[in-house]
C-alpha cells in the first residue's frame, strides 16, 4: 500500500457526510441519478489508498497495456492538448503526457479529491520527455473546459460510474476539437454468458475475496452489478453518435472481459 494510506488516516474525521461506516457499502451505491454518482464519489475517496496496487494484482499488470492501447487508439500526438476525464490516480493522464510530450498539455480530470490528491502526489517527479499535467477536480457530465479546447481525450473506468452516460459523452464531444478522438476504456458489458460466466466467477472469486483482505470488500462488490447495469458494446456505439459523435466503434479486449470505445468528432 502506498503512502498515501498515512494520508488517508489522518484525515479520517474529514470523511464526507452520508459515507458508510468501515465495511459498508455507501449509501444508495446502486440508486439512480445523482444519487449514484455521488455515491460512487465517496467509493472512489474511500479506495483511493489502494486502488493502484489491487488493479496491478488483479489484472496481473494487464491494466497497463490496456491503457496504453487507449493512448494509442485515442490520437494524441506531440504538442496535442489532451484530457483525461475521471482520470483516478493518473494513470492515462501520465501515459499521455509522454505522448505529447512536453510541447503538449495534459489535463487530468476526477470527481474524488482523494484521487487527485494521490494523482498529484504522484507527479512531483515527472519525465523530461512529458507535459505537465493539470489536475482538475469537476463532473465528466459538466467539464469546466471551453468547446473545443481539447485534441484528443480518454477515460478510463469512469463512463460506468457516472449517473448519466449520455451527457458525459455529450461533454467529450463538445470540448473536443473536429477532427478529434477519443478513447473510453471499461469492463465490457458481454452479450457472450460465456464472456459473462467468466467474469462474474473472476469478480466473485478473487476480486472480492482480495478486497475483503485489504479491507475494502464492500467497496468492490459494487463491480459486478454496476457493469450488468452498463451499456453494450453496440449500445455504447449508439449513445456515441447520440452524443455527437461522426464514429464509433467498441472493441472487445482481453477476451472480450474489457472494452474499448473509440469515437470521432
Amino acid at each position: 500500500m502506498r503512502g498515501a494510506a498515512a494520508r488517508r488516516a489522518g484525515r479520517a474525521g474529514r470523511r464526507a457526510p452520508g459515507r458508510a461506516g468501515a465495511g459498508g457499502p455507501p449509501e444508495g451505491a446502486f440508486g439512480a441519478g445523482a444519487e449514484r454518482g455521488e455515491a460512487r464519489r465517496l467509493l472512489f475517496n474511500e479506495i483511493s489508498p489502494v486502488y493502484d496496487g489491487l488493479n496491478d494484482l488483479l489484472s496481473l499488470g494487464q491494466h497497463r497495456v490496456w491503457k496504453r492501447m487507449a493512448v494509442r487508439l485515442s490520437g494524441a500526438a506531440e504538442g496535442d492538448a489532451v484530457l483525461d476525464v475521471c482520470c483516478g490516480s493518473g494513470d492515462l493522464a501520465r501515459l499521455l503526457a509522454r505522448q505529447v510530450g512536453p510541447a503538449g498539455r495534459v489535463t487530468g480530470l476526477d470527481f474524488a479529491a482523494d484521487m487527485l490528491e494521490d494523482a498529484a502526489g504522484r507527479d512531483v517527479v515527472r519525465p523530461w520527455r512529458a507535459a505537465e499535467v493539470a489536475w482538475v477536480l469537476g463532473d465528466a457530465q459538466a467539464l469546466p473546459f471551453p468547446d473545443e479546447s481539447f485534441d484528443a481525450a480518454t477515460m478510463g473506468y469512469g463512463l460506468r460510474n457516472v449517473a448519466d452516460p449520455l451527457a458525459a459523452l455529450r461533454e467529450l464531444c463538445r470540448v473536443t476539437r473536429p477532427g478529434a478522438k477519443c478513447a473510453v476504456l471499461d469492463f465490457n458489458n458481454s452479450p457472450d454468458p460465456a464472456v459473462r460466466a467468466v467474469q462474474g466467477f473472476f469478480l466473485d472469486n478473487l476480486v472480492v475475496p482480495v478486497a475483503r483482505g485489504l479491507g475494502v470488500a464492500a467497496e468492490y462488490e459494487y463491480l459486478k452489478p454496476s457493469i450488468a447495469e452498463f451499456a453494450t458494446g453496440p449500445e455504447q456505439e449508439r449513445l456515441a453518435r447520440r452524443a455527437g459523435f461522426q464514429t464509433a466503434k467498441h472493441y472487445g479486449i482481453a477476451g472480450g472481459l474489457m472494452g474499448l470505445l473509440v469515437v470521432g468528432k
